[in-house]
Order: C-alpha cells, then structure tokens, then sequence
C-alpha cells in the first residue's frame, strides 16, 4: 500500500535549496576534503535547511 505525501510550496522550495547545497557540499568535499571549513560550513547550512524542511512538516501534521 502506497501512502500519498503531500508536499507544500515552501517544502518544495527548501527541497531545491536542500539538493543544490548538498551537491555543493558533496563538490567541496571531494575537492578540499569534509574537514575543510568551507566543508563544514556548508553542512551546518544544509543542517539548517533540514530543519526547516521538516519543522513545516510536522506544523502540517499537527496543525494541518
């Protein structure tokens, strides 16, 4: 059994951004290294896109 997931504008929007910095972290990563302070900085971005990406999920499921 298939469940539907609805996903709403701003998730959609964050799911873009989410995918572009991931391929840019992954790029920097390879090319400088994961410990490289670019590195890091771009996931502690990526980590905080997560959580904005999953906070509007939650708000539809509990609001919603």
């Amino acid at each position: 059994m298939v469940i539907p997931v609805f996903v709403t504008e701003p998730q959609e929007r964050l799911n873009i951004k989410i995918e572009q910095l991931r391929g840019q972290m992954v790029s920097l990563g390879t090319a400088y290294g994961f410990l490289h302070p670019e590195v890091q900085q771009c996931s502690r971005e990526l980590d905080q896109l997560l959580l904005q990406y999953y906070a509007i999920g939650h708000n539809r499921k509990v609001y919603g």
